[in-house]
Parts: C-alpha cells; structure tokens; sequence
C-alpha cells in the first residue's frame, strides 16, 4: 500500500487542532518567545525567571578535584557525560497570498563533557543535525532544514572550560549563549550557537553575577556555517564581532534585576535592563511584577543603516495553585523596529509569530497557564497567549494592526514509560487589518527526548 504523506500530515494537524483547541478554556502565558522552548508553564509566578537568568542566574557549581594519578581515560570517559537529545519536529505554515510552507524533520543533538582536569580545566562538544522526512522544495521556509530543504549537520560547540578560581570561569569557541537579543532561539530542530570567548562569575553567597566577553561568528538555526557577527545584522564581507558585558542581582529568593550591554562592531548597540519580583501571599496565590527597557541604536560606519529606538515593557502576573493569569504591555519608539538578528527578542508581547516589535507599536498581551497535575494529570500543562498590536495608520511607521492567539499543550511521558519524552503541540493564527495585511495559520508537533548515554 502506497503511503499519502501530504493526507497524513493533513490528518496529524487535524488531530493536533481538536488536541489543542480542546484546551483553550483553561490556558494562557506571557514569557518571551523564544525561551518558552526549554520549559513547560510553570506552576506558579514565583517559579518565573527573568531573561537575563540562563545566563546570569546561578552561583558557580562546586567541581571535584581528580586524583593525582587518573589517567586520560577516567578523564576522557569515567568522568565524562555523554547524553543524546532526539528531536522530532513537524511545521506547517499557511499564509495569505503566497505558498505553504511545510517541512517534517528528525534529528536533535549528542552532547559530550569530559571530566575536570586538576580542577581547573574541561572541555565539551556537540553535534546538531537536521533530516528531512517530508519537505517539498516548493514549500520551503520553515527553517527546520537549509534552503531548499537541504539537511544540516554542523559541530554547533567545541569549547574548552576554564575554571580560574571558584567562582570565576572562562569559556573559549563554539559555545551557546543565552542572553536577551544574544541567545540560542532553540525554537526550531537547533538553536543558534556561537564562536566566543567568555568570562562568568558569581563569588558563593554573593548577591552579584557577571559575565563579559566577545563574539566572532554566529551560526544560525537554519545554517551549518558561522559568519561574522556583522555579516548575521546584513553587512556582507565586513568581518566585523560583538563585545558584551552584564550583571545581574538578586538580593532575594524572588526579587532580581539586571542590565546587558552588546556592542555590534559598526553596527549596532543594544542596551537591555530589567526588573522583576514577586510575592507569596496567603491560600496559594501569589503575584508577580516585571519591567523591561530596551534602547538601540546605529554606531560606528552604520554599516546597516543611521536608526535609533526603543521599547518599554511591563508585565504583571498572579497565581493560584497551579493556574497563572499573566497580562502585559509592550510599546516600541515610531523611530524603527527593534532588531533582533543575533536571537531571540525579550519583550512580553513576543509570541509564536510576531514579536510586536514594529515601529510605533503598542501591544497588549493576556496570558493563561495550567498544570493539570492540579486533576491528577500529571504531565500535562497548556498554555495560550493573546496579543493585540496596534500601529499607526499613517506616516512612515504606518503598518497593518494585528492580532494573534496562541495554544501550546505540553505532555512530559511518565518515568515509568520514557523518562525525559515530551511531546508539545502547537497552534498559532494571526489576523492582521489595513494595507499590505497578510494573515497566517502556523502548526507545529514536536517531540523531545533526552537520553544520558554515559
């Protein structure tokens, strides 16, 4: 019997639409867009990170000295970690006057650690790859594969650790990053990673953490190549880096703050600070509150262009056992868009398809979150987002008002059946009014494995 991949697929989204629509009653969420991948919805506000804590947030672990006299296979191996992350992921966009795009793809990634030598240095490497199971070359665009619906398989990290003293680390070549506007958007089959060179620090007990450092080359999710930092923003054969500097604070379990600076070279300055806190009050609810400032601006030879902007945020969450209502505002300068070609963009209103980021943009967001483990269902969490984008309706920064609704159902398998399987389904459709107005319906399955191997 011939196999009709296009009516499977077809059935797989219909399936996934009743799955996910199913849920809309009792969802909702605000966190940026691209760190929504890692994780499922919380279960209270006072679990919330801010963006700058992948980075900036923990307190250096404590490493164990090797023996004098192990050798290189108990350092190579025996202390060694290896863990296999597969990755199935299926994407079809639907948009208004132009083709589908329409991609399934298989792969995921081989993460190897070596021990810690002498307890000063360590080294690691990953390997990413991208294979298409369906993908026509007419319905590209999905950026889970190159163009054309080629593969990709690509050493995204190669670094060597060096621990300076107990609370001060160094960092060189292929790593990931995890900053605002700096960050590895691991919303595809594999994220973003870069050729850096770092230095991060928290002193035990203390309430600051820090990090500087400079980047070279960044390799794009859909890319098995690095490029110049300039040559990522859209100056071609310029060769031009990034520098960064941040810090964060936390004087408290659920009150933190911090600030990021990143110098494009001839490029760009991206200045970003935020703050956040939160309250446990009585009967299990619990309130948090949030603020963000983003202020960009041309520098050096401009090689893309004279601009100047910002963007304000605030956002304002509370919970009840497991449930988490979450509304949010986000307003950008009518000078020009924020620009984001080193990953993932921070603000509130940032969600599936749209980051609400556009010239003179006001956006309003409503966000509802729910971990069923509240019934018994343990595994099962769902989310929604709300966004409402208005723009001018003339001059330069005039652009079509859009709307968009988001639904992501998040099951993690029980131990007993696969520890560390998670399948996450996905629907967004946006609606936009006004000249030059495109609307689009984007659907996604994916499902996510980790395996330690060693």
């Amino acid at each position: 019997m011939t196999l009709d991949i296009d009516k499977l697929l077809t059935q797989l989204r219909s399936a996934f639409l009743v799955t996910a629509a199913s849920c809309t009653a009792q969802l909702m969420a605000a966190d940026a867009e691209y760190q929504t991948y890692e994780k499922p919805a919380p279960d209270s506000v006072l679990e919330e990170q801010g963006s700058l804590e992948p980075a900036l947030g923990t307190e250096s672990s404590s490493y164990r000295l090797l023996p004098r006299a192990t050798e290189l296979k108990q350092l190579y191996w025996d202390k060694a970690t290896l863990i296999l992350k597969p990755r199935s992921y299926y994407l079809h966009k639907q948009r208004d006057g132009t083709s589908d795009s329409v991609a399934w793809a298989a792969g995921g990634s081989l993460e190897y650690k070596t021990g810690l030598y002498k307890n000063t240095f360590s080294s690691g490497a990953t390997l990413y790859t991208s294979q298409k199971l369906y993908g026509p070359r007419d319905k590209d665009g999905t950026r889970l594969l190159r163009d054309k619906q080629k593969e990709i398989t690509v050493v995204g990290e190669a670094y060597a650790d060096f621990r300076l003293n107990e609370w001060l680390n160094a960092r060189l070549y292929r790593q990931r990053l995890n900053l605002p506007y700096l960050s590895i958007n691991d919303t595809r089959m594999i994220p973003n990673t870069f050729e850096a060179y770092t230095l991060t620090g928290k002193k035990p007990g203390d309430s600051f953490s820090y990090g500087i450092g400079h980047v070279t080359k960044m390799k794009k999710l859909d890319s098995s190549s690095f490029k110049y930092m300039s040559d990522i923003a859209g100056a071609n054969n310029t060769n031009k880096g990034l520098s960064v500097a941040g810090m964060r604070y936390t004087p408290g379990k659920t009150i933190n703050g911090g600030v990021v600076n990143q110098y494009a070279w001839d490029v760009m300055n991206t200045f970003y600070i935020e703050a956040n806190s939160a309250w446990d009050l009585d009967n299990d609810v619990a309130v948090r509150i949030s603020g963000q400032y983003t202020r960009q601006q041309s520098v050096g030879e401009q090689l893309i262009g004279d601009f100047r902007t910002s963007v304000y945020g605030l956002k304002l969450g509370t919970s009840y056992k497991s449930a988490i209502l979450s509304l949010a505002w986000t307003s950008t300068d009518d000078d020009y868009d924020i620009q984001s070609p080193f990953g993932g963009y921070p603000g509130y209103a940032s969600i599936i398809i749209e980051d609400f980021d556009r010239a003179g943009e006001d956006a309003w967001l409503i966000g509802l979150s729910w971990d069923a483990a509240e019934l018994g269902l343990d595994g099962l969490s769902v989310f929604a987002n709300y966004v409402d984008g208005d723009t001018p309706d003339s001059g330069p920064a005039a652009s079509p008002d859009q709307q968009e609704l988001d639904i992501t159902a998040d099951y993690y398998f029980p131990k007993t059946f696969a520890d560390g399987l998670w399948l996450r389904t996905r629907v967004a459709l946006l609606n936009q009014q006004g000249p030059g107005a495109i609307d689009q319906q984007d659907y996604r399955i994916i499902l996510n494995y980790t395996l330690p191997l060693h």
